[in-house]
């Protein structure tokens, strides 16, 4: 447009080719006296043709926006807001069946395709040159709007999908905790009005058989209230019938635990044997074997659960995308970006660790199952390391394929959601295990539970190290001359004494510490529920080996300050330093810091003083 307003001048006024194509002005109107202006001037005829294209384009992003967010507003939020959970187990499965048929039929998929238009235009649209500044404005923000609208959305999807899936598991276990005292209820009354002096081993038989029931019914009801938490906490639940419903199953339970407690003191009072145990005594250890027994049933109820899953997103997805001839090439391409090693925590889960955990059941031994596998563990820093890699790709394309693939699934959640149960997995060992020590009472399985504990407890520190490391850049040197990263954290930092700290990320590695800069925090991603931090970003400063390093625990000798001092000894200038000091945000950080760096410095002097004493011999 520029040329020809050079060339022209006032004769092409009329036909403004950036703003009023976005305002919509009808350009086929004109187009024959343009032509007949143009007369035989071929480029500036095909210039002309340019700029109607443009015009189509516009259009036709316009009409996808309107028919993305008409979608929204009279279909996804109105369905999702109205959608009920249901009252009962068969409305609530009833419930999930309309939720999976909305998916299906709703027009979801075909919407999915006009964002991803609506993307593939913008960029043809932005990259024209009949755009000012302010109409390219205009159409980006109203992209950037429709965009958050719609990812706002797809997070109400996966929320109502779980609160679904939440309230069917809740139902089921309060239907069989009900139906289970319904039908034991009358026996328990009956045992209950034996007479002390007339219990008979049958009796006492009938007894156990009772209170053994009550222990696998219990992890029902224990099912039945982690549910309800885990729905209290939702947004998109109406409790107010659950509510209700658990509030009958807790008294139902606690009335028929009290008759069979009732029940129990039979056999208690009519115990002779002086060396038998005291009824606090044997309802505290019943209470520690149940609790024990459940946890661990518990842990392999979960971690069958996980299997399975892993095996839908290795089965389901990966292999899918790697054999079928109708997978987009994109994807075939960057399977290693998306799934990362998820196949190897898969074969280790499930050829290993779940049959551990089995054979674990009867002994108890679970705290021995961790220390055992341990060394496996450590794919999971690999895997999430890779997690961000792949949500940046999987949030940038919209893919009927990956879509036809969660239906064959049957799953409420996407591949996005399903991808990251590997990090919610890692991040539950320990509280279990914290558990198992709690109600352990032999010395020798609570000592391979806290070894196990400890160990498990570093896991997920080494997985969110790893992410902090991968945010590293401008590093150039080699990785291997620093070791194993050891541990990181954020500190203000003054140097060679001056007035005002700076921030700094510091690593430690086997043989150096690492100085970064913090990049300036990124505005998270904006949704209806939540919003979504960015991975975060280190510029390199310099690091220092350990060999040059001096520590000094308290500053000014106050043994209550948060810093600590490293001084750094140049090897190539004598008497020349630098110092250090680091101000932590807690004594506690300074004290694992200062300990950590202790521990380096010496281990390095016993090995620089062997080496000395070799080369002497």
């Amino acid at each position: 447009s520029s040329g020809i307003n050079a060339e022209y001048g006032d004769d092409f006024k009329e036909i403004n080719t950036s703003e009023d194509i976005v305002h919509g002005l009808d350009l086929t109107s004109i187009n024959g006296s343009i032509k007949t202006f143009l007369g035989n001037n071929t480029s500036l005829l095909a210039l002309n043709n340019q700029c109607l294209a443009i015009k189509e384009q516009i259009s036709l992003f316009f009409s996808c926006i309107r028919d993305v967010q008409d979608w929204l507003t009279n279909v996804g939020h109105p369905f999702i807001s109205s959608h009920a959970l249901g009252t009962a187990l068969e409305q609530a499965k009833t419930g999930k069946s309309t939720f999976l048929r909305f998916l299906a039929t709703s027009g979801l998929d075909g919407t999915k395709q006009k964002i991803g238009q609506c993307s593939k235009t913008l960029s043809v649209i932005l990259n024209s040159q009949f755009l000012d500044d302010r109409s390219a404005n205009i159409i980006r923000d109203t992209f950037a709007r429709t965009e958050v609208d719609w990812k706002g959305f797809g997070l109400e999807v996966q929320e109502h999908g779980r609160d679904i899936e939440l309230t069917i598991e809740f139902f089921e276990a309060a239907e069989h905790v009900s139906t289970y005292i319904a039908n034991e209820e009358k026996a328990s009354s009956q045992l209950l009005n034996t007479k002390t002096d007339s219990v008979t081993p049958d009796v006492v038989s009938d007894i156990t058989k009772l209170r053994q029931s009550l222990r696998q019914t219990s992890d029902r009801m224990d099912l039945c209230h982690s549910k309800f938490i885990e729905l209290s906490a939702s947004t998109n639940a109406t409790l107010k019938h659950i509510r209700s419903v658990k509030t009958r199953v807790d008294s139902d339970w606690t009335r028929f635990s009290e008759q069979v407690r009732s029940v129990e003191k039979l056999v208690e009072a009519s115990e002779e044997d002086k060396n038998s145990v005291t009824s606090l005594e044997m309802k505290d250890e019943d209470n520690a074997y149940r609790n024990t027994k459940l946890l661990i049933q518990e842990l392999v109820n979960t971690e069958q659960a996980y299997v399975d899953d892993l095996k839908a997103i290795v089965t389901g997805y990966k292999e899918r995308i790697e054999t079928s001839p109708d997978c987009p090439k994109i994807l075939k391409c960057n399977t290693g970006t998306i799934f990362g090693n998820i196949e190897d925590i898969y074969n280790f889960h499930c050829k290993i660790f779940l049959a551990d955990l089995q054979r674990s059941m009867e002994s108890a031994s679970v705290g021995a199952v961790f220390s055992t596998n341990i060394k496996n563990f450590d794919m999971y820093a690999t895997y999430c390391k890779n997690k961000p890699h792949s949500e940046n790709f999987l949030s940038g394309v919209e893919m009927p394929f990956l879509s036809q693939c969660q239906k064959e699934l049957n799953h409420v959640l996407d591949l996005s959601s399903y991808l990251l149960k590997p990090v919610q997995r890692i991040m539950k060992y320990h509280l279990i295990l914290e558990k198992l020590i709690k109600y352990s009472r032999s010395a020798k399985r609570k000592e391979e539970l806290s070894q196990a504990l400890k160990i498990m407890a570093q896991v997920p520190r080494y997985a969110n190290d790893a992410i902090h490391l991968m945010g590293l850049e401008g590093f150039t040197g080699n990785w291997d001359d620093l070791g194993q990263l050891l541990q990181q954290e954020n500190f203000l930092v003054f140097v060679n004494g001056g007035k005002k700290p700076t921030p700094r990320q510091i690593f430690i590695f086997e043989r150096a510490v690492l100085f970064s800069k913090p990049a300036p925090p990124k505005k998270p991603l904006q949704s209806r529920k939540m919003s979504i931090s960015p991975s975060p970003k280190y510029s390199y400063k310099c690091h220092y080996p350990l060999s040059q390093l001096g520590l000094t625990r308290f500053v000014q000798d106050d043994t209550n300050s948060v810093q600590f001092q490293l001084s750094v000894f140049k090897k190539d200038q004598r008497n020349a330093c630098e110092s250090f000091i680091i101000q932590s945000a807690s004594t506690a950080v300074r004290d694992r810091w200062v300990e950590r760096i202790e521990s380096l410095l010496f281990s390095q002097f016993t090995i620089l003083k062997s080496r000395a004493a070799s080369n002497i011999l």
